[in-house]
């Protein structure tokens, strides 16, 4: 994650994998993102597949006062689609940081060097080979039905019938054997 929005040390399990997900903003992308966008170019909510809605209800953008902090108090969706924040899947694991792991319409981000681009969850490289993996023992889920799945754009849950277990963790200096150690700056 980024320096201010960190992604925090847990171990869990993954439970579920979201195929063409919903992305749903949390109030601190509200606040620290999606205002100031708003403030910018009223017309990022729609050229981004972004949705209000109070409660139920969709709600027009144009009715919120980006002036102030009232739209925390709406659910800003995002419909699947090829700019999905979220890509072609969500990983989702029980925590209490409302973290998860997903894929990225951004793939140029995974040949940085440095990549410390998110708001805490964790993007993932080759994610259609890992669910591919995590599905391995849960029946009709093989790589031909998730690629299918994903290219139709229809939103699936898939529940695991082995839940994997995730641990993320903060490493900033190991050794690779006798008397070699690594190091890496400390974000």
């Amino acid at each position: 994650g980024k320096i201010d929005r960190q992604t925090p040390i847990l171990n869990s399990k993954i439970h579920e994998m979201n195929i063409n997900p919903y992305w749903t903003a949390p109030v601190s992308i509200v606040r620290k993102d999606i205002i100031p966008l708003m403030r910018k170019n009223a017309q990022y909510l729609v050229e981004n597949k972004i949705r209000v809605f109070d409660g139920q209800t969709e709600i027009d953008p144009i009715s919120i006062d980006w002036n102030t902090e009232e739209a925390v108090n709406y659910r800003f969706r995002q419909d699947p689609s090829k700019i999905n924040a979220m890509g072609s899947v969500k990983i989702n694991f029980p925590n209490p940081h409302a973290v998860y792991q997903h894929d990225t319409p951004q793939q140029s981000l995974f040949s940085k060097l440095l990549r410390f681009e998110s708001s805490g969850c964790v993007r993932v490289a080759n994610v259609r080979d890992m669910m591919v993996w995590l599905a391995r023992e849960t029946p009709g889920w093989d790589r031909r039905t998730i690629e299918r799945t994903i290219e139709s754009g229809e939103r699936i849950d898939i529940d695991l019938v082995a839940p994997v277990p995730v641990y993320f963790t903060y490493i900033s200096a190991w050794s690779t054997g006798p008397g070699v150690v690594q190091f890496r700056d400390d974000i």
